[in-house]
């Protein structure tokens, strides 16, 4: 169109492209693939098919829902079809999931492992992965609300501890491990903690690689030290060190 345009003959084409422009944008927000969007589309054809997709309530501008948001829940509210309520929830919250996974990335690979196994349960059966992913929204918007904080901001700290967590003991949830074990991980995240914000005060750190050097091999031997006997810990110890790097950057960075 964009080429045929400004011919005349041109234009008896116009409602299939509004149409297929229509179908795009519906599709780009269900499946939140901004590969569908329109933005890249030239001035001419946008003129063509803004107003048609405005009169019919998608405004092509405006990115998908939040699934968060209660205009989403509005929305969703609209969606006749089961399998269309399970389509926009199961890509709405793994759009959600990793937009904000290096905000806290042991809670979102354990809500990450939860979407998996609800797809899977209740594979095809529409009704009940529609029903149970609204239910799984509400999870996802308590967050950490609901967890013991150890006197930790919930955050810009337990992030670091649930990091840890995993990395130490794996799998295993809280109520698995013993107590000694949890005031180890207390204590370790708050040493860890009291080192970086003390760090990332330095003129520039975020871009002098030699103070960073430091942080992170402080980081590793401080892990070798506290966790004396932890065969994980001592094989990913510079891993370890570098992704509580990665993850004090994105909080504090």
């Amino acid at each position: 169109m964009d080429k045929a345009l400004p011919q005349p003959r041109a234009l008896k084409f116009a409602p299939d492209l509004k149409q297929y422009s229509f179908i795009s944008q519906v599709a780009r927000n269900r499946y939140r693939d901004e590969k569908l969007s329109l933005k890249d589309a030239s001035k001419k054809i946008r003129n063509i098919v803004d107003e048609y997709l405005i009169s019919r309530g998608v405004n092509p501008s405006i990115p998908p829902i939040p699934i968060l948001s209660e205009q989403f829940l509005r929305k969703l509210e609209k969606e006749q079809s089961p399998r269309a309520r399970a389509e926009e929830l199961k890509h709405g919250i793994a759009e959600h999931i990793a937009r904000h996974s290096q905000d806290d990335p042991e809670l979102y690979e354990r809500l990450s492992d939860t979407l998996e196994r609800l797809l899977r349960d209740y594979r095809n059966n529409w009704e009940l992965l529609a029903k149970e992913l609204e239910g799984f929204i509400a999870e996802i918007r308590q967050g950490r609300e609901a967890e013991e904080n150890f006197d930790l901001d919930r955050r810009t700290e337990l992030p670091f501890f649930g990091l840890l967590k995993k990395e130490a003991f794996e799998d295993k949830t809280l109520q698995q491990l013993d107590q000694k074990d949890i005031d180890v991980l207390v204590q370790v995240t708050k040493d860890v903690l009291e080192r970086v914000q003390t760090d990332i005060t330095l003129v520039d750190f975020w871009n002098n690689v030699t103070t960073q050097k430091k942080l992170k091999s402080w980081i590793s031997s401080h892990l070798l030290t506290e966790f004396k006997n932890n065969r994980t810990i001592f094989s990913r110890r510079v891993i370890i060190s570098q992704r509580i790097m990665e993850l004090a950057y994105h909080i504090h960075g």
